[in-house]
């Protein structure tokens, strides 16, 4: 009994030693302190009691240290190429360290402010290239993972660095954010639970609240979308829920295999990486992603070559510049005091000329992208697409009518091919006489061929269209095809193959002229229907060629030309009681009659009627010209109203 006290001191000795060991383990979970309490409570083996292993970091020996670190720092240069990778993914730029490219995305308040759903639908739309959906949502499930089980598994502090990969590589600040708040539940009481997988699952409710509502109103950026595309918006997303809560439970069950040694982690990590990364390039592709970058900036669609814009904001600038500008102002001083007086035209030049150096300062780029495309991928599906841009924007120009009008816009052209685009249409043709946009090249090639008098040549490219099919250039899209490359362009064959059957047409009728050869068609092929000087230049090659074959269509051109409605149709039926037989009746019968059902129509209800009439005379006397099959399609259109009830 002697014994008691001593074996009470030793007891309570090896109780302070459990417990001060425990202090220093430190993030031990419940099982750590249920293993405490189990524990025998009396002396020390002789070669010492090793704490609960419960974290890599439960193991002080020098080796398992050394690589717990070096292992930490292996995942955390993986996941920052992930952050990198997914940022490239978004913006076709891996680095940008600039103020603004984390401002924006910050931004939660306005009409305009970015969310989740820019992600999935630009530049590359996941309903236009669905395999996209599964490559996003592999990587926002490795971004949001990975935090988490460090915290888990190397404790909260470790997983600072990851989190501020997401806020300057991924430049994601809400998510990073949340995934702080997503490690705080996981690994501090009383979120914390003994089953690890369960706090991870529990970390997870901040992440699916902030997709949430990051992602409202997917579908009414997409317009009205069909189910399916509503599916593909949401698709990325779930994705990336299920595939997080995956790959945490198989990093979680593997630290647990292996007894919480230092390298669960980094294989899981690899594979989330590797995984989206070839998906990406094996099926979806680097091509795709700069394609849809220079057709979001330079295509058909793009803001910078929009048809027509307003004007008023660059003229307000100009003006601002020259108020704030001394040397600017002092220049331009006696003009701006002129147009108090209504003498505005070196102010008028200004104007113009800035429009202008902008204009063709947005071409020069859109070509040097288009180039800089074709050299780095040669064998793209998408280089016809690039060469139909390339070759397009060579051909705009700017409509200068239109910047001096009362209402001034900066209105572009395209339907009057420039001679420095015809190596690229003639490269387009040649090298993807397949593609439906060959059809545009051939066209711009006849037309050029023949302000150049080569009739024969141009011929060729007419027939050339005629004699082939419109390509659809829409299609259906698989998870794991490609859509057609031209689909996004929103290229219509239609209206280019009408235009080549109006001037197969006119060169066919008026080809070959007795007294002047095929110069008269060489020189209204030469005319620019949007030069200020149109109207005088017909009517000079009509005054010089009025014996001509080619009179009555230069006459009828001139009358559609006219601003005026009223002059037009005065101007029209003139030249259908004049040229009762010429080849150009039928387009003064649909130019007349398209004016008297759509201009006229609400101001005199006969002349609507006249209009329709004037269809049907053309459709049953000229059915087998192209102004015959335009005027049968118009009147399937506007065909004859149904009685109104009497009142």
């Amino acid at each position: 009994m002697a014994d008691l006290p001593a074996n009470s001191s030793s007891a309570t000795q090896a109780s302070a030693v459990i417990a001060l060991r425990d202090d220093a383990a430190g993030g031990q979970n419940r099982d750590g302190d249920r293993a405490s309490a189990r524990a025998p409570l009396g002396p020390p083996p002789a070669g010492g009691s090793e704490p609960p292993v419960v974290d890599v970091w439960s193991r002080t020996q020098p080796k398992y240290r050394i690589r717990s670190i070096l292992l930490l720092l292996l995942n955390l240069l993986l996941y920052c190429g992930l952050c990198v990778f997914t940022h490239w993914l978004h913006v076709a730029r891996p680095f940008d360290f600039s103020l603004g490219s984390y401002a924006a995305p910050a931004r939660f308040w306005g009409a305009g402010s970015p969310n989740l759903n820019d992600f999935i639908l630009y530049p590359i739309s996941v309903v236009q290239v669905p395999v996209h959906a599964a490559v996003l949502g592999l990587l926002v499930a490795a971004i949001v993972a990975v935090p988490i089980v460090i915290a888990l598994l190397y404790r909260l502090p470790f997983a600072l660095p990851f989190l501020a990969a997401v806020l300057l590589f991924a430049h994601m600040p809400w998510m990073a954010l949340t995934l702080m708040l997503s490690c705080i539940l996981a690994v501090v009481r009383p979120f914390r639970l003994s089953f690890r997988f369960g706090s991870a699952l529990v970390a997870m409710l901040p992440v699916v609240l902030y997709l949430y509502l990051a992602t409202r109103g997917g579908t009414e950026q997409y317009g009205a979308a069909s189910p399916t595309h509503k599916l593909l918006l949401a698709a990325p997303w779930v994705l990336a829920i299920l595939a997080a809560c995956v790959m945490m439970g198989v990093v979680l069950l593997i630290s647990r295999l292996v007894d919480y040694r230092p390298g669960g982690v980094a294989p899981v990590v690899a594979v989330m990486f590797a995984t989206p990364v070839i998906l990406f390039h094996a099926r979806v592709g680097v091509d795709e992603l700069e394609y849809r970058v220079l057709e979001a900036q330079y295509g058909p669609r793009s803001p910078g070559f929009e048809p027509v814009q307003n004007a008023e904001p660059r003229i307000r600038g100009l003006l601002s510049q020259l108020a704030t500008d001394e040397a600017l102002y002092q220049r331009f001083r006696d003009d701006l005091l002129d147009a108090l007086h209504g003498e505005t035209t070196r102010i008028q030049q200004l104007v113009r000329r800035s429009v202008l150096t902008q204009f063709l300062a947005d071409r020069r780029a859109a070509y040097e992208a288009c180039r800089q495309f074709i050299a780095d991928h040669p064998s793209s599906p998408y280089v016809p697409s690039v060469l139909y841009i390339q070759a397009g924007v060579l051909d705009t120009r700017l409509d200068e009518r239109r910047l001096a009008e009362r209402e001034p816009r900066r209105e572009l052209y395209t339907d009057f091919p420039h001679v420095q685009s015809e190596a690229t249409w003639l490269k387009l043709l040649r090298q993807y006489p397949d593609s439906p946009l060959s059809i545009a090249a051939a066209l711009r090639l006849a037309e050029l061929r023949l302000r150049r008098g080569d009739v024969d040549a141009a011929m060729d490219y007419l027939e050339l269209i005629l004699s082939r099919d419109p390509a659809p250039t829409t299609a259906p899209a698989s998870l794991l095809s490609r859509p057609l490359p031209e689909a996004s362009l929103g290229f219509e064959p239609r209206p280019y193959r009408r235009a080549a059957e109006h001037l197969c047409e006119l060169i066919a009728a008026n080809r070959d002229d007795p007294r002047y050869g095929n110069e008269p068609l060489q020189a209204l092929a030469g005319l620019d229907p949007h030069r200020r000087t149109y109207l005088d230049q017909l009517l000079r090659l009509a005054n010089q060629y009025r014996d001509g074959r080619l009179y009555d269509n230069l006459m009828v051109r001139w009358a559609t030309a006219l601003p005026d409605a009223q002059q037009r149709v005065a101007m029209l039926e003139a030249c259908v009681s004049r040229f009762p037989a010429g080849d150009a009746l039928p387009e003064a019968l649909f130019r007349l009659a398209d004016l008297e059902v759509q201009a006229l129509a609400g101001q005199d209800e006969s002349r609507r009627a006249r209009g329709l009439a004037r269809l049907g005379e053309l459709v049953a006397r000229f059915g087998d010209t192209c102004w015959g099959r335009q005027a049968a399609e118009r009147l399937t259109m506007v065909g004859p109203r149904p009685d109104r009830p009497a009142e």
